[in-house]
């Protein structure tokens, strides 16, 4: 979701876009959707997750059923050098997405030499860097294949050794047979790599069932909800707030109802200056929900920009009387606006 962004008290423009960054990342914690990516299997709401078998897991997560099998040509092949199978794969995810970036290059910002590999963290913020989307996927089969049926590669970790001795691997998806009970996986120097479903889901869910797509930020993950996708999107912003940017539009496009995307959209369109815009699309995500606060708070700051000071008393005095956990900056921001 858009950064938690709330605006503070202080001058509209840079005191907005900070804020807004601020408001919609603590959005997104409340809601559940932090992400743990520290290496090794994923922790918390999705670690739990992901300890349920593939089958049962992502129930309802595609609109209707997918072909079987799903096999992706020509997504090009990088055979891993030593120990560097996060930056191969994201050097193949990334050519998948139209940027050819060599693995030297991912290497020396993904490659953590003391533990022999790469963190999750470090192949999302790698990817970000190179002004691409990285999404985090739902820990499900269904949501994997959803993406095969898009066009589009996986970046997935496996656990290729024993939960007491693991042995972390990167691997990149192109291909589910369900009916053969057979994945196929660009791995290590093997490029198109047969493996049973049966062992991938295995490796897979010893690897916490993380998978990460790489996308242009105009196109979202098929995969993705309106959550997931605003969490990816804020973190892009914050290393290259442009190239987020048509991101929004495409979530707004996507969700056109959904309040998250709308107050991304604002946020973003606040910290650029255009308040006029931001006021659109705050009293859009107050349309699908009249109780958030931080919207009504931000849209206050957005009039305010505007010289509208009575609407944006107004709205201020709805985020106070609201009040939540961002209550003092509510305060702080209609104590701005005088009497």
């Amino acid at each position: 979701m858009p950064d938690a962004h709330v605006a503070p008290a202080r001058g509209p423009r840079r005191g907005a876009a900070r804020s807004a960054r601020a408001a919609l990342v603590a959005l997104l914690a409340c809601a559940g959707l932090s992400a743990c990516t520290t290496g090794g299997p994923a922790r918390g709401a999705e670690g739990a997750a992901s300890r349920a078998p593939a089958s049962v897991q992502g129930a309802g997560t595609t609109a209707a059923p997918l072909p079987d099998p799903l096999r992706l040509a020509g997504v090009p092949f990088v055979a891993q050098p030593d120990w560097q199978c996060g930056p191969a794969s994201l050097a193949m995810a990334m050519a998948a997405a139209g940027r050819e970036v060599g693995v030297e290059a991912l290497a020396a910002s993904v490659f953590v030499p003391g533990l022999h590999g790469a963190l999750q963290a470090e192949m999302l913020a790698a990817t970000r860097r190179q002004g691409l989307l990285a999404t985090e996927l739902a820990p499900s089969l269904d949501a994997l294949r959803a993406e095969l049926a898009a066009g589009r590669p996986v970046v997935v970790l496996q656990n290729l050794g024993l939960e007491a001795f693991p042995r972390w691997h990167y691997a990149v998806l192109i291909g589910v047979d369900l009916a053969r009970g057979e994945v196929v996986l660009h791995s290590g120097e093997v490029a198109a790599d047969t493996m049973r479903l049966s062992t991938f889901d295995r490796t897979w869910a010893r690897g916490g069932r993380w998978a990460m797509a790489v996308t242009p930020p105009d196109r979202l993950p098929a995969s993705a909800d309106e959550a997931r996708a605003a969490r990816a999107l804020a973190g892009l912003e914050r290393v290259d707030a442009p190239a987020a940017a048509p991101g929004w539009d495409a979530l707004v496009a996507r969700w056109p109802a959904g309040r998250i995307g709308r107050f991304a959209r604002g946020n973003a369109r606040l910290a650029r200056g255009d308040a006029a815009g931001a006021a659109v699309d705050y009293r859009a995500a107050l349309v699908a929900d009249p109780a958030f606060a931080d919207a009504w708070n931000n849209l206050a700051r957005a009039l305010a920009a505007q010289g509208e000071v009575g609407g944006a008393r107004a709205a201020a005095d709805r985020a106070v009387a609201l009040g939540g956990v961002r209550a003092d900056a509510y305060r702080d921001t209609r104590a701005a606006l005088g009497d």
